[in-house]
């Protein structure tokens, strides 16, 4: 028993020689690096074997939109965009445009703004109110208006017909073949039958797409096809609207995003979309 109790007293007596050559291997260590000249950061440390480098930071969020055009500058009208801006001479774009301010916009009577390349953005974006004066026009291929209250005099129009840019990825209502059938959107386009070794259910017209986005339609309409294979006679889709008005809504003239009529030797285009919010119309 007292031969047993020994062998105990000095197995213990061993690991506790062990522990304690651990912990001086493990301070010593700390000793050396706090104990070097200079002062420890992690910075230096060489924990790997290279230099470390600090993460870069990311980069800033896009913004929504570009800057603003001026109301004096860039549109030739009169007044600020912070207080009231009044348009009355003609512009044509050939790029997307933003237009935004905490004042009014007034588009002055027998005004003409309009771009005219397919797709083409209009964005308007003023704090206060907004006005199309009578006779006065917007052409492109997307309008969006956000404003407090907007008015749209007798005559007045904004027009996104025949000028759609590409449709949503991987869809396309624009039929296949040269039968002249029409553009498929939200229903399937017109079929038309032009030759007489097909059946009528064999032609079909263009597909239709933005179904899972009827809540919030924002698709541009498809083309319409073509009875040559050399030309292409379909009339173009419709653009997009979107008008989010926070109070009153006043529209006496049109919004339109029809699709273009293809004539005799080509199908009609399909519309485009139309979104409109108001308090109150």
């Amino acid at each position: 028993m007292a031969r047993d109790s020994l062998q105990v007293v000095v197995s213990l007596s061993m690991f506790h020689k062990f522990i304690l050559l651990i912990n001086l291997i493990f301070y010593s260590q700390i000793g050396f690096i706090y104990g070097s000249k200079e002062d420890f950061s992690i910075l230096n440390f060489n924990l790997f074997g290279q230099d470390y480098t600090p993460p870069t930071p990311p980069l800033p969020p896009p913004s929504p939109h570009p800057p603003s055009l001026s109301c004096e500058e860039d549109l030739k009208g009169i007044g600020s965009l912070n207080t009231t801006c009044q348009l009355n001479t003609n512009l044509q774009f050939e790029n997307d445009v933003y237009i935004g301010g905490k004042g009014n916009l007034d588009i002055l009577p027998c005004v003409s703004i309009s771009c005219l390349v397919p797709g083409c953005r209009i964005s308007i974006n003023i704090s206060r109110d907004f006005s199309l004066g009578q006779n006065s026009s917007i052409l492109a291929g997307t309008f969006i208006l956000r404003a407090f209250n907007a008015s749209l005099v007798d005559g007045s129009s904004i027009n996104t017909t025949v000028l759609a840019g590409n449709p949503p990825a991987q869809t396309s209502g624009t039929p296949q073949g040269i039968d002249g059938a029409g553009g498929g959107h939200g229903g399937r386009g017109a079929c038309c039958l032009t030759d007489n070794q097909k059946h009528q259910e064999d032609v079909w017209g263009g597909d239709t797409y933005g179904w899972s986005m009827l809540d919030k339609p924002w698709s541009y309409g498809s083309k319409g096809g073509t009875t040559s294979r050399e030309t292409d006679y379909g009339g173009g889709g419709g653009g997009r609207i979107k008008m989010v008005i926070k109070g009153f809504l006043d529209v006496n003239g049109t919004v339109l995003a029809e699709g273009g009529d293809g004539g005799f030797e080509g199908g009609g285009g399909s519309g485009g979309s139309i979104k409109i919010a108001a308090h109150k119309m």
